[in-house]
């Protein structure tokens, strides 16, 4: 009966012993893979739904707009520089503060 399982605790072990081989070889190659991606990154993201996003990609000196959904990805816009945030709102919880204030302007103070 010990004879027989012998092969089969071999195998065991030796598919044991093989996944930490599997993790280092998959870091190396990562790491090889992620050398040359320098001037590829993401700026920003939204998410529009459960499996669809729009996200800004930089890639080298321009960005661009994408769309992405579980089956693919679409380029929606190309832009040459990243707009500046001049006209940029307020968070909402900064303008709920000004509409409390203005109709209740003691509401900071905690009257």
């Amino acid at each position: 009966m010990m004879s027989s399982m012998i092969p089969s605790l071999t195998a065991f072990l030796f598919v044991v012993l093989m996944i930490p081989v599997a993790l280092w070889l998959m870091r190396r190659g990562q790491a090889l893979r992620g050398a040359g991606a320098g001037s590829l990154s993401m700026v920003a993201g939204l998410n529009v739904g459960p499996r669809e996003r729009i996200a800004v990609v930089r890639a080298a000196d321009r960005y661009l707009v994408v769309g992405i959904t579980g089956q693919s990805m679409t380029l929606l816009a190309t832009l040459d520089e990243w707009p500046q945030a001049e006209g940029a709102q307020a968070p909402a919880g900064a303008a709920f503060a000004t509409l409390l204030n203005r109709f209740h302007p003691n509401a900071d103070k905690g009257v």
